[in-house]
């Protein structure tokens, strides 16, 4: 399981490559992996979508979206690609999402416990963890 370093350093990797890219599409390829909302619904609200911020709280990662909140938690086994967009994918890809400029966003997990939500309001899902270490 990526501890908290590990999860900032995902952040710190991911900001500046997705930072102002477009949503253009999703597909999901494992509906588990979509802890909320349902998948139709996922993806008629997350394309369009434009990037605007990568944070972390917690071990989980936020990416700040023009309406929503895309929220990821990588638990045991869990990655993310950029790769461009004509690459193949792999056999643990379970979510791609397409972005402007050639580029996928790939959630990959081979054991199958990470999870994501797509929420308005990212306290739902994050408003009971405790406090966030001192820097």
């Amino acid at each position: 399981m990526p501890e908290l370093p590990e999860v900032e350093t995902f952040v710190r990797q991911l900001k500046p490559a997705l930072v102002g890219k477009t949503i253009l599409s999703a597909d999901l390829r494992w509906n588990r992996t979509l802890a909320a909302p349902a998948p139709q619904k996922f993806r008629e609200q997350i394309v369009g979508q434009k990037i605007k911020d990568v944070s972390r709280r917690a071990k989980y990662l936020v990416f700040q979206l023009s309406s929503f909140q895309l929220l990821i938690h990588l638990r045991m086994s869990g990655d993310l690609l950029i790769k461009n967009s004509t690459i193949g994918l792999e056999k643990h890809d379970r979510l791609v999402l397409k972005l402007s400029g050639n580029k996928s966003l790939i959630f990959n997990d081979t054991r199958k416990f990470g999870r994501v939500w797509l929420t308005a309001n990212q306290e739902d899902v994050l408003g009971k963890l405790g406090p966030e270490p001192f820097s």
